[in-house]
């Protein structure tokens, strides 16, 4: 699309946002109760009409239709008289990014069995990649096998005990036993968590081998097609350096390759294997001697941003406390590989919606007569696409003191396509929130559902869970699986949503998207950050709760 065509598009687009935005503040009517203010479907309808038009090619972190809607969100800051919480008076935080891909010229592994060196192929036998923050390992050692590789005591698992890995290439099975919670498995079985312990144990590789049950769902076979992948990642600002440890010679083997390893210890894989599955198999020293070297091509330094702004609190004392509430304002961009010919991924429920209502909550806040107790702090963040990344970053170099960011909520894809009576809340269970969270509820007349899917462990996988890794209680909502108003089968629409549009050009303005929902969302999160801001004290993890234990102390 040439320059000027775009930008006639962007102005016409703009054009009825602004108007759908007036008509909506036109027709506002005052609340029946007088402490809920009321919530406008079509300012709704105009945000998300603007962010998930053709003009912004599905928002990509780091692209110029990012950048435009970074604008749009802070201009409606502005606009509201929310304070700049970014960098130099403004409302960016701006997060510098760069890509790695593997040097597949010099990326190499081998085996030394009973004195004999084997060179293994690339992409058959082994996989390496690149990583912006680990850009190079080149290590050789002798292979001692640790089962997952988790250290969890307070789980009563521990499959480094015993195992001497100074300057070792620790073998470990990927994933984490079945017999962990859904979302603790996500913990546990990160390779993040993993080579952290790993590193501290002087271990100076790391290969990893998929489980039966992994190699079922994701076949090593696959990741061959991944050796051209871009990763993407934040970069670590200068004179700081990084919280996590790591092991950057590390690598990925196939079953076969695997199969030669155990052989030469004398042991069985599939034997192994099927230990691992029911719980935890004892590690070894195999005798066989692995080297690993990876290198990476890493792209140039560019900046994509976080937009930020917070209402200040009335209190003398709490308004130096603050209620984040967030929501990814970036998308997937561009299809490669369209199957027709749109290959834009306009990201309308995902996330457009979110970041709407997130603003729509800013607007009742900006024009209350009364200001909350506590500042709220509204983050619209970018890359979550790309791994949380954003949230990440800001959640590592925050603009306010961490330990004076007391709750997150977060708002990810609500599915308004529905009417719903229930609402889903990722992690309300886990902290103080819980009770808040069902309490605000009531007051409009919905229910809290539990988890529809707890399989997926959605607790770790959207943006909140950067902030419980700082160890801030946090919720992320969805609209719920119940019957709708209309008797509709929530789930059903959810799940075909999941199943048909999610991350595909279909999720575009054409969907018969339920704005009135969204004002409703609006109000439900609202009611929970009013009642976080407005407490005398802060919220607390429940005792015992493992992420309040793992991160909160």
């Amino acid at each position: 699309m040439k320059i000027k065509t775009a930008l006639r598009r962007g102005l016409s687009v703009l054009a009825f946002a602004t108007l759908a935005a007036c008509n909506g503040a036109q027709v506002e009517k005052a609340s029946s109760d007088n402490s809920i203010p009321m919530f406008s479907a079509e300012r709704i309808k105009a945000d998300v009409t603007f962010l998930a038009d053709d003009l912004l090619r599905g928002r990509d972190t780091g692209s110029e239709g990012y950048r435009i809607a970074a604008n749009y969100v802070a201009a409606e800051y502005a606009r509201l008289g929310l304070k700049p919480l970014g960098e130099n008076g403004t409302y960016f935080q701006e997060v510098p990014f760069q890509k790695a891909k593997l040097n597949r010229e010099t990326a190499a592994m081998s085996l030394t069995i009973a004195g004999e060196e084997k060179a293994l192929a690339l992409g058959d036998d082994f996989y390496v990649s690149g990583d912006v923050r680990s850009p190079a390992g080149d290590a050789t050692g002798d292979i001692v096998f640790a089962g997952y590789g988790i250290y969890a005591p307070e789980l009563g698992h521990d499959d480094l005990k015993g195992l001497d890995l100074e300057g070792k290439v620790v073998l470990v099975i990927s994933g984490a036993p079945t017999t962990f919670q859904t979302e603790i498995r996500a913990h546990h079985g990160s390779s993040t968590t993993k080579k952290s312990e790993l590193a501290k144990r002087g271990a100076v590789g790391y290969i990893t081998v998929n489980s039966l049950s992994n190699e079922k769902r994701r076949p090593f076979s696959r990741l061959k097609n991944y050796l051209d992948y871009e990763s993407f990642d934040w970069v670590m600002p200068a004179g700081t350096e990084s919280e996590v440890q790591d092991v950057p010679a590390n690598a990925s083997i196939s079953h076969d390759v695997a199969k030669q390893i155990f052989a030469a210890a004398g042991k069985s894989f599939e034997d192994e294997m099927q230990i691992a599955e029911a719980g935890a198999p004892e590690g070894f020293d195999t005798g066989v001697v692995a080297h690993i070297k990876r290198e990476s091509v890493l792209s140039e330094v560019f900046n994509s941003p976080n937009v930020l702004g917070v209402i200040e609190g009335s209190d003398p004392k709490l308004k130096d406390e603050y209620v984040v509430l967030s929501a990814h304002l970036d998308h997937i961009g561009e299809s490669l590989h369209p199957k027709g010919d749109d290959k834009i991924n306009n990201g309308a429920i995902d996330n457009a919606t979110g970041v709407s209502v997130m603003m729509e909550v800013a607007r009742a806040y900006a024009r209350a007569d009364v200001k909350p107790r506590r500042s709220i702090l509204f983050a619209a963040v970018v890359a979550e696409e790309k791994g949380l990344l954003g949230a990440e970053y800001f959640a590592h170099f925050p603009t306010v003191a961490r330990e004076q960011m007391v709750a997150n909520v977060n708002l990810d894809m609500p599915i308004l396509l529905y009417d719903f009576s229930d609402v889903v809340a990722f992690g309300a269970d886990r902290s103080s929130l819980g009770p808040v969270t069902e309490e605000a509820l009531a007051t409009i007349g919905l229910t809290l559902s539990p988890d529809p899917m707890p399989e997926e462990g959605i607790f770790t996988r959207s943006d909140h869970y950067r902030f419980v890794q700082q160890g801030i209680p946090s919720v992320f909502l969805v609209t719920g699986w119940g019957k709708t108003t209309l008797g509709e089968d929530g789930g059903a629409i959810f799940r075909e949503f999941l199943g048909k549009t999610y991350h595909s050009p279909h999720d575009d303005l054409s969907q018969t998207i339920n704005y009135d929902a969204g004002a409703k969302f609006a109000k439900v999160n609202w009611l929970i950050t009013n009642a976080v801001a407005n407490a005398n004290k802060r919220p607390t993890w429940n005792s015992g709760d493992f992420f309040g234990d793992t991160f909160g102390k």
